[in-house]
């Protein structure tokens, strides 16, 4: 009797649990940073506070529509702004106080 496929399934297995741990830990995190932190939440908003330097991290819904994630990614990137990924829109409406879908929100920086 061989062994090898139950092994291998057992690692599957193994690596699916790790990721959707990792999962969890991830969007518990996010779930903090939106419950504590001034936000803007919608794309329009977001672009706008990235070119006004007032955004310090954004979030991005991994289903938003690719040609805005893109658009987002980039412009967070050309000012040296972190990007983070929700797990979906649906979620990151819910978790930023909203009723519907959102596909990005802006951290606020904090003036001192």
């Amino acid at each position: 009797m061989t062994y090898r496929p139950i092994i291998d399934t057992m690692i599957r297995l193994a690596e699916t649990r790790v990721f959707s741990l990792e999962k969890m830990s991830r969007e518990n995190e996010l779930s903090k940073l939106l419950a504590v932190s001034p936000k803007v939440v919608g794309s329009k908003q977001v672009s706008r506070g990235l070119s006004e330097g007032t955004i310090r991290c954004v979030i991005v819904a991994e289903d938003a529509e690719c040609a805005l994630k893109s658009k987002l990614v980039a412009s967070a990137e050309n000012a040296g702004v972190p990007v983070l990924f929700a797990p979906d829109m649906a979620w990151l409406g819910r978790e930023s106080g909203i009723e519907v879908g959102a596909s990005a929100v802006g951290i606020v920086a904090q003036e001192d």
